[in-house]
């Protein structure tokens, strides 16, 4: 059966009607207007789900007001721009990691060696964006290149792999033959490679949401997930739960052991604590343990 979207839209007077007929407490309707129309209803329905009761009916906890709803997207906000300094550290480490321990090894132009490679489809696809980006180069450190070494038909990889995204920096590590690099890589990082490679897609997963700038703290990602280490040299020093690698909780994890793998004295896993107890959310909706202040694991790496 064929389903047509019947809904109409509404005025922001409208919406703030149908918010206090769910029980929502709106003591001032010019600043709901002002965030109805600046933010979005659809975008801040995101952030009402979790403070309604759990019934469908979409009416909210008992003494729940429009700034509690206000509260959540501030937090989420301030969230992914934690999420997303430190995943800029995590990026350029991976990068110049693989530019490094594999130019040292193969020269400039390894990234073009299919015979580095066990997913040729990735690699051949890596290299084609590579070539065709520097056909036509943007960014001023490839046109100065092209024009000096002109008979080269491509970048070397410190260069190449700056026009890399983190989606495409994680595929081609995926991608990459299990040697000794890969496995020198995966090591630096305190992880076996078979899951790092994991941990690389998930988490531009994770990156991806927050460039976006939509739902993060409680959103359930699930997309690809992360093997969690088993083996006693890399495994977390406490148990995880089943979920984590669907939650911010276990982001906030694996981000916490990829950092203090090259920044022991990081200060990624305690700005989220910070903000956390600043906002007062509830942390069990991220997939936290609900002692987390005390057991979350990162208190015991």
């Amino acid at each position: 059966m064929n389903h047509h979207y019947r809904k109409q839209p509404q005025s922001s007077a409208a919406l703030i009607e149908l918010l206090k007929s769910r029980n929502l407490l709106i003591p001032d309707e010019g600043r709901a207007t002002r965030y109805l129309e600046s933010i979005g209803y659809y975008r801040l329905s995101g952030y009402m789900y979790p403070l309604q009761l759990p019934d469908r009916s979409h009416r909210f906890v008992e003494g729940t007001s429009f700034d509690d709803v206000v509260n959540a997207y501030k937090f989420d906000k301030r969230l992914r721009a934690i999420v997303m300094e430190y995943m800029e550290r995590i990026e350029v480490a991976l990068r110049a990691k693989l530019t490094n321990y594999y130019s040292s090894a193969y020269g400039f132009f390894w990234y073009a060696n299919e015979s580095l490679f066990t997913d040729k489809t990735t690699c051949a696809a890596i290299l084609r964006g590579i070539t065709e980006d520097f056909a036509q180069p943007k960014e001023l450190f490839l046109k100065t290149y092209k024009r000096n070494y002109s008979a080269e038909p491509l970048p070397p990889s410190q260069m190449a792999l700056e026009t890399l995204s983190l989606g495409k920096l994680a595929r081609l590590y995926k991608a990459l033959a299990a040697d000794e690099l890969k496995i020198q890589i995966a090591t630096g990082f305190g992880l076996a490679a078979s899951s790092l490679e994991t941990w690389f897609v998930w988490l531009t997963n994770v990156r991806n949401v927050c460039a976006h700038h939509a739902r993060l703290w409680n959103r359930i990602m699930s997309a690809e997930r992360p093997h969690m280490p088993s083996r006693k040299a890399f495994k977390f020093a406490v148990a995880m739960p089943e979920d984590a690698n669907t939650t911010m909780y276990g982001a906030v994890a694996l981000m916490h052991r990829l950092l203090k793998s090259f920044s022991p004295a990081n200060s990624f896993a305690l700005k989220v604590e910070t903000l956390i107890r600043e906002y007062q959310v509830d942390a069990t909706l991220m997939g936290f343990p609900a002692n987390w202040e005390k057991t979350a694991v990162w208190h015991f790496e």
